[in-house]
């Protein structure tokens, strides 16, 4: 795997699609050909297509991101979830690194390579993690389930940055990335940089294999065995907190709620962009490439942990019965109304990302656009840019210093200063291009995933 510089990244959307287009293993001749229909489109190859310089300030950045993801068609009719990450790529609002595909020759690589992490610091192979007393497999204890998968691939998930110490006094924080994402570039050029520059806690993050696309319940396995896993190498003395993009809320509040032994290691939880109770768009992520300009389809092979964030899935509703649309810890979520491209319904009382206080464990739900107003911050936020806004940064230090859950009065005085920025204070237009872009990498993964499924899989014994 070859890291490149920021221009090439448009292999990650142009070359990348192409090469999955032609090769896939489960991919069959007639979805093969559909796919290079849609490649067509995506890879910029007609002569009418145009690839813009990189937004030359935070308002342009936000700007563009409006005028693609808020519009409801484009001159040409196209307002898919496919044609606006097409339109995103030809933005050139993306990921800050790509692949060189000339190294790359079998279909299976190729796979391989798209779905797996693009930087070393997103391995999954972290095998010099130390054995630490009081992680106990293959359960946790005795209120727990027992792990299905072996615990030097749990271990191995987790990312120990160099120079992290299991002796600082300072509070920790495990980040957990969202579907199609590993933590790093998730996190990196935005909250997790926030933090570390602030000094207010040590960062840790989580890598799962296959991008969180494989089955949810074997996503929050790796959650489980890292929650408990953290707090035994850091102690009692210190505080371990949870922030999770999209995907990796919700499989924490399913870690919450089947592996109960968990809840008690947790100060916090802190949620960007999540989808407690699935989103209605789901079925639109299944329409993969081959799809790109055609109606809505039931039934389309999809990654497993997308079939199960449809609004009202298997898991959804399991999970709801069991009593995971409520808080377990102290819980702040935050997201970005009618603009997430991700997940929706995400207004008002109706929001996915809202999540109950029916423990009494201390909630703070924030629709950023309802407190920051007519202000920039009030603007267009996606799915993934919502993870440098300038609210959610303030909210999250705010929470980490003080306990969770955030508190809006704490920094009352402040919201209007707060809200005038595009990306929090100490990000630079780099930071916010590359966020963004995260959702482009992801859309990437969803078409690359191999074992596509028609259905979602079955909940496992534990939460029948």
């Amino acid at each position: 795997m070859i890291l490149t510089s920021r221009t090439a990244v448009l292999l990650s959307t142009v070359t990348l699609f192409a090469q999955v287009a032609f090769g896939l293993p489960t991919t069959s001749g007639p979805e093969r050909r559909n796919n290079a229909r849609a490649v067509g489109q995506i890879s910029n190859r007609n002569e009418s297509s145009t690839l813009r310089e990189a937004p030359e300030s935070e308002s342009d950045l936000q700007s563009r991101l409006d005028g693609i993801w808020a519009s409801t068609t484009d001159s040409n009719g196209a307002d898919t979830f496919w044609d606006k990450v097409v339109r995103q790529a030809h933005q050139n609002i993306l990921p800050g690194q790509g692949i060189d595909i000339n190294y790359i020759d079998e279909p299976d690589t190729i796979t391989d390579t798209l779905v797996g992490p693009l930087d070393p610091r997103d391995s999954f192979s972290n095998l010099n993690n130390p054995d630490v007393p009081g992680v106990h497999y293959p359960r946790s204890s005795d209120v727990d389930p027992s792990f299905t998968i072996p615990e030097e691939a749990l271990r191995a998930a987790i990312y120990l940055p160099p120079g992290f110490t299991a002796s600082s006094n300072r509070q920790v924080v495990l980040f957990v990335p969202g579907t199609g994402s590993y933590g790093h570039e998730a996190f990196g050029p935005n909250l997790l940089k926030v933090i570390t520059s602030a000094g207010a806690a040590d960062a840790v993050w989580l890598n799962v294999p296959a991008a969180m696309l494989n089955d949810a319940q074997s996503n929050a396995e790796f959650i489980a065995y890292a929650i408990s896993y953290v707090k035994a190498l850091i102690g009692d003395d210190r505080e371990l907190n949870v922030i999770g993009w999209s995907q990796g809320n919700l499989a924490t509040q399913w870690v919450f709620t089947y592996w109960p032994s968990t809840v008690p290691k947790v100060r916090q939880l802190i949620s960007v962009s999540p989808d407690f109770h699935g989103t209605v768009l789901a079925n639109g992520l299944c329409l993969n490439a081959g799809n790109l300009t055609n109606d809505i389809k039931e039934g389309l092979p999809c990654p497993p942990s997308v079939l199960q964030q449809e609004y009202n899935s298997n898991l959804i509703s399991t999970l709801r019965a069991a009593g995971g649309g409520d808080a377990y810890v102290p819980t702040t979520s935050f997201w970005s109304s009618l603009f997430d491209e991700v997940v929706q319904p995400q207004i008002g009382l109706t929001a996915s990302a809202r999540i109950g206080n029916a423990r009494k464990k201390g909630v703070t739900n924030v629709e950023v656009q309802t407190v920051c107003g007519v202000s920039p911050g009030g603007g267009f936020y996606g799915h993934s840019s919502l993870l440098s806004h300038p609210l959610v940064a303030a909210l999250t230090l705010d929470a980490l210093r003080n306990g969770g859950p955030a508190s809006l009065e704490r920094i009352e005085s402040d919201i209007h200063d707060i809200c005038q920025n595009v990306v929090a204070p100490g990000l630079e237009l780099a930071d916010g291009i590359k966020t963004a872009g995260d959702i482009v990498l992801a859309a990437v993964r969803l078409i690359a995933y191999p074992a596509k499924l028609k259905e979602e899989p079955v909940l496992r014994a534990y939460a029948v």
